[in-house]
C-alpha cells in the first residue's frame, strides 16, 4: 500500500500522453509494429494499477486535474480501423477517453499515405529488383545513389513522394491501390468514426499526407494542416486543435509559436517525453509509445523523463 501511494505521489507531477498505432492482427501489412489485443488490454490495466486516471487530451490541456492522482492521456495515430474493432471495446470497458490523430488523405479509405505504400512495396518486391528500380529512378526523383533501400526510398523529395510511390506500386504490387483499399479497408470509415465519436472519441490532426514536417518549408507545413482540417471537416468531424508530428519529427522550435498561431493550434505533440513537458501553457507536448514500452515502470515514467530534461539543460552550456 505504501509503495502504491509513493508511486502515485511521484507520478502525480506529470501527465504523459501514451500513444499507439495498431492493435490486433489487422493492418499489420501497413504497420508491422503494433500491440496484440491482449497486450494492449494488459498495458492499460498496468497503467490503471499504477494509479493513472485517464482524461481526454482536451481536458488535460485545459488543466482540469483531480489533485492527488497521476493523470494520463491515451492517443492513437493514423486512424486504422482496428481502433473500432479492437480498441473501442477495451476503452469502453475501462471508460478511457481516446484522441485519434487522423491522416487527412486516408479518411474513409480514400487513399494510402505514402509511407504505407512503401511498406507494401517492400513486402511485395524482391530486394534486388527494388534496388535496381531505385537506381533507374535515381535521377528522376533525386534519390541518393548509396545507402540502404529504406534510406534511398525515404529520401525522395516531399513534392515527388506520391508520384514516386505510385510508380513503384504499379511495378511491384499485384493489385491497384483502389482495389487494395476496397478489399482491406485498413482505415476508419465514416460510419465507424461516427460510432467512435458517439462514445466520446475525439479526432485531431496528423497532417494530410503523413509528411515529415522537418523536411518542409513553413508554407508547406501550414498547407498540410489546412488540408488535414478540411478533410476532417468535410467528413463531418470538427478536429481538435492539436497536431501530432508524423514520425515524431518536429518542425524547427523557432516556427512552433507561429505555426500554432497561424493554424489555430493549441499544441503540437512529439515523442520525446521529459518531466517538464505537457503543461497547459506549453505549445509542445510529448508522448510515450506503448508499442515500444507497453508496461512502463517507474524508471521509464519518472526517472528517464527527468534525466532527459537534465541532459537537454546541460546541452545548452
Amino acid at each position: 500500500m505504501r509503495a502504491k501511494r509513493l508511486t502515485r505521489v511521484l507520478l502525480s507531477s506529470s501527465q504523459p500522453v501514451f500513444f499507439f498505432h495498431r492493435v490486433g492482427h489487422h493492418q499489420a501489412e501497413l504497420y508491422p509494429e503494433g500491440l496484440s489485443t491482449k497486450t494492449f488490454s494488459d498495458s492499460l490495466k498496468h497503467l490503471l494499477d499504477l494509479g493513472y486516471r485517464f482524461t481526454s487530451l482536451r481536458e488535460a490541456q485545459a488543466d482540469s486535474h483531480t489533485p492527488g492522482y497521476p493523470r494520463a492521456v491515451l492517443a492513437a495515430d493514423d486512424g486504422f480501423s482496428c481502433i473500432y474493432h479492437e480498441v473501442l471495446p477495451i476503452i469502453r470497458k475501462h471508460q478511457i477517453p481516446l484522441t485519434v490523430f487522423m491522416i487527412g488523405c486516408c479518411i474513409d479509405n480514400r487513399a494510402l499515405a505514402w509511407n504505407h505504400k512503401l511498406i507494401q512495396i517492400r513486402h511485395h518486391a524482391d530486394e534486388s529488383d527494388l534496388s535496381d528500380a531505385l537506381s533507374s529512378l535515381q535521377t528522376m526523383y533525386s534519390l541518393p545513389a548509396d545507402g540502404s533501400i529504406s534510406h534511398r526510398m525515404f529520401s525522395v523529395p516531399d513534392h515527388h513522394k506520391d508520384e514516386f510511390c505510385d510508380e513503384l506500386w504499379d511495378r511491384f504490387c499485384p493489385t491497384s491501390q483502389e482495389e487494395y483499399l476496397a478489399r482491406k479497408k485498413p482505415f476508419l470509415s465514416l460510419t465507424q468514426m461516427q460510432e467512435l465519436q458517439n462514445y466520446g472519441v475525439e479526432f485531431a490532426l496528423h497532417s494530410h499526407s503523413h509528411a515529415d514536417v522537418s523536411r518542409l518549408s513553413y508554407p508547406q507545413i501550414c498547407d498540410e494542416l489546412h488540408k488535414n482540417k478540411e478533410a476532417l471537416s468535410d467528413a463531418g468531424f470538427e478536429p481538435l486543435p492539436f497536431f501530432a508530428f508524423p514520425y515524431g519529427r518536429e518542425c524547427s522550435p523557432g516556427l512552433l509559436s507561429d505555426l500554432c498561431k497561424d493554424t489555430s493550434l493549441k499544441a503540437c505533440l512529439g515523442i520525446r517525453y521529459r518531466s517538464s513537458d505537457n503543461h497547459p501553457k506549453s505549445r509542445l507536448w510529448q508522448r510515450v509509445s506503448l508499442e515500444h514500452c507497453p508496461f512502463p515502470s517507474l524508471k521509464e515514467l519518472w526517472l528517464v523523463p527527468r534525466l532527459r530534461r537534465l541532459k537537454d539543460a546541460l546541452s545548452l552550456f
